[in-house]
């Protein structure tokens, strides 16, 4: 690596640093990088046991230790016969810092790498470092009017770390849509539907042992049809369309084929539907936005053949969703 990492006064052949700072980049900055991670669950079990004025008096401590890392670090380079080891170092160091704050609070979606947020911050840090000082050693083979030291490494650094926030939530609307279409193509029962032309489907969750289909109106009102199959039919015991409806406070009344439950005023009305296939279908709507689920009876039935794909669509491509 030459641009920040060529032949030292100590005229050391070109490329001589390159195993040192290979080390730095790979081993070094990994390393230092987990140091933010311990502070911050340091300072989380601290604040926890009520003992904040602790996390005040390990602030001249953590502040002297990233000093003696980056002091550390120029040190090995200047060893190795380095251009700029102090600059370097500092910017080694800054990014090992600054990546866990980047990737734990604005990108925590982002996780390329298998395994939990301290692989991932390591990897992300080897990454970015032996990139950006990648960037110097082909810089310098360019010609330039002054030597740009490090300064072509803090520009990868940086763009590196302002591009994962919106990598983050690229990879979260990525994993919600496999999260969705696994929920509902590993759905083991009929998945029941809202087939009405002024609703459409938009969200789907696993609430239990229910698949809940999130249906929207052009109004913006919501409802939830739930899916229940088997023993699981709304209660433990396959209660089914009357589950919970001797409990106090709620009633019951049977409405063509169907059971409305009534829970009280402040609670919006619960639609209950047996299908044919024995499958049970629950609408409720949020209490933020009651709808009428009585006169959206009809319009539920079970899936059709091949239905789920298109599910999948709908849930995936809702701008909302």
């Amino acid at each position: 690596m030459d641009g920040v990492l060529t032949r030292s006064p100590t005229h050391r052949p070109r490329g001589s640093a390159v195993g040192p700072v290979l080390a730095l980049c790979l081993v070094g900055s990994p390393l230092m990088s987990l140091f933010p991670l311990g502070v911050w669950e340091a300072a989380r079990a601290l604040a926890l046991s009520g003992a904040v004025q602790w996390v005040l008096l390990f602030a001249p401590v953590i502040v002297g230790v990233i000093l003696l890392m980056m002091w550390l670090s120029a040190l090995w380079l200047e060893g190795a016969g380095a251009r700029h080891p102090t600059s370097t170092a500092a910017l080694v160091t800054g990014t090992a810092m600054t990546t866990p704050v980047v990737v734990g609070y604005l990108a925590p979606a982002f996780t390329p790498f298998p395994g939990g947020l301290a692989v991932n911050v390591a990897l992300l840090t080897a990454a970015i470092t032996t990139v950006a000082l990648g960037a110097c050693a082909l810089v310098d083979r360019l010609p330039y009017p002054w030597p740009p030291g490090p300064l072509p490494g803090l520009v990868v650094v940086v763009a590196a770390l302002v591009s994962l926030p919106p990598a983050s939530e690229v990879m979260r609307a990525w994993a919600a849509e496999e999260r969705s279409r696994d929920q509902i193509t590993d759905f083991a029962h009929t998945i029941a539907v809202l087939d009405h032309p002024d609703w459409s489907v938009a969200h789907v969750h696993e609430v239990s042992d229910a698949l809940r289909l999130t249906y929207r109106h052009a109004d913006g009102a919501t409802v939830h049809v739930h899916s229940w199959g088997g023993s699981t039919a709304l209660g433990p015991h396959g209660d089914g369309v009357r589950a919970g409806c001797d409990l106090p406070g709620v009633s019951c009344y049977e409405t063509d084929g169907s059971v409305l439950v009534d829970r009280g005023p402040d609670i919006p009305d619960e639609l209950r539907v047996r299908l044919g296939d024995g499958t049970v279908v629950s609408l409720t709507s949020p209490p933020d936005s009651p709808a009428d689920v009585a006169r959206l009876a009809p319009s539920v039935r079970p899936e059709a053949p091949g239905e789920r794909d298109v599910l999948v669509e709908s849930v995936t491509t809702d701008p909302a969703a």
